[in-house]
């Protein structure tokens, strides 16, 4: 059959998350390779940071997806849960030789995560921009001229008009 350049399977090159949510990590190893770990960095080189060991440690945001003790897995998924800005960047699914801890067999392509920034629970895009809004504070007649020309008694306040007021403040 084909021979393939990556054992270790990382299936998606890229994923965007938003700040809070979790993210699910993929990777596939054969039951082939030879026996020995398998770890999950963050970057690359000496200063790559551990994310995920699936024989030891504690990893409070991370879940494995398979069951990485039954014989014959090959789901080495994770997933990372509240994420946060500082979790970007390219993510490896690392496969070791048993007993050689420092000794890559084989890594992923990689995965790169962008995170994008939860939008804050403010005004939305839709209400009248901040000048108009600061000027109701201390003035009713920008609201008043919003109300339909027959109501011609500038001292009358619509109701309609006293709950758009509230929704500008509050």
């Amino acid at each position: 059959g084909a021979t393939h350049m990556f054992h270790v399977q990382q299936t998606e090159m890229s994923q965007t998350v938003s700040t809070g949510e979790s993210i699910i990590l993929s990777c596939s190893v054969p039951d082939t390779l030879p026996n020995g770990p398998v770890l999950w960095f963050k970057g690359t080189g000496p200063n790559r940071k551990l994310i995920y060991n699936f024989k030891q440690g504690h990893f409070p945001r991370v879940k494995e997806i398979g069951d990485t003790n039954k014989p014959g897995n090959t789901d080495f998924s994770i997933r990372i849960h509240e994420i946060s800005l500082a979790d970007a960047g390219t993510y490896y699914c690392v496969k070791f030789i048993k007993g050689k801890a420092t000794e890559e067999y084989q890594s992923g392509q990689g995965t790169q995560v962008f995170v994008t920034a939860e939008q804050n629970p403010g005004p939305p895009q839709n209400r009248p921009t901040g000048r108009a809004g600061s000027r109701v504070h201390h003035d009713a007649r920008p609201c008043l001229s919003a109300l339909p020309e027959r109501n011609n008694r500038n001292d009358f306040i619509h109701p309609c008009c006293c709950l758009w007021l509230l929704g500008l403040t509050g």
